[in-house]
């Protein structure tokens, strides 16, 4: 364990250099080429291999450029191949785009401006006045739920009204 202590800002400082290297060779094959695509991580993987072992002779640089290269495109290709299969969709759902969004989809941002979804006592009947006959209460929204009293709520995220009745 104490070799491994000694030797760990060794190994953090070459990783350091490497990670610096790759990332210098990978935006400038970005700039240079004008694409992202896999092609620049597994040239940027082979010049890195090749310029780390320059001082080793070309041999040595040729080889290490080969394995930078093979590395990073296993890399990227099990990437690309993870991306693919979790995109996938699930058996039973080929079609799911030809359906359609959902008729109620609760995560949709509010399509009038303000507020959006006023809640009990906020609309047209008055800031904290129970409607005290049925004409009072409004009900165009679609979504129901309780509130802590036990009363149920209606919201309307298209109109801004909203009410409130008993249950």
């Amino acid at each position: 364990i104490g070799n491994c202590a000694a030797r760990a800002p060794v190994m953090g400082g070459q990783f350091a250099v490497w990670g610096g290297l790759f990332a210098c060779c990978d935006c400038s094959l970005s700039a240079i080429r004008q694409k992202e695509d896999p092609w620049n991580s597994i040239l940027s993987g082979a010049a890195t291999g090749g310029i780390l072992a320059a001082r080793a002779g070309p041999k040595a640089m040729a080889s290490s450029a080969i394995v930078g290269g093979v590395i990073l495109a296993l890399i990227e290709g099990m990437g690309i191949w993870m991306n693919n299969y979790f995109s996938e969709a699930p058996p039973g759902m080929e079609n799911a785009d030809a359906m359609g969004p959902p008729a109620n989809d609760i995560t949709a941002p509010p399509t009038t401006g303000g507020m959006g979804m006023i809640p009990t006592g906020l609309g047209s009947v008055g800031v904290g006045r129970r409607p005290t006959k049925s004409s009072d209460v409004v009900t165009m929204g679609v979504d129901s739920s309780f509130d802590s009293g036990g009363h149920e709520t209606t919201f309307d995220s298209g109109s801004g009204a909203s009410s409130s009745s008993s249950s």
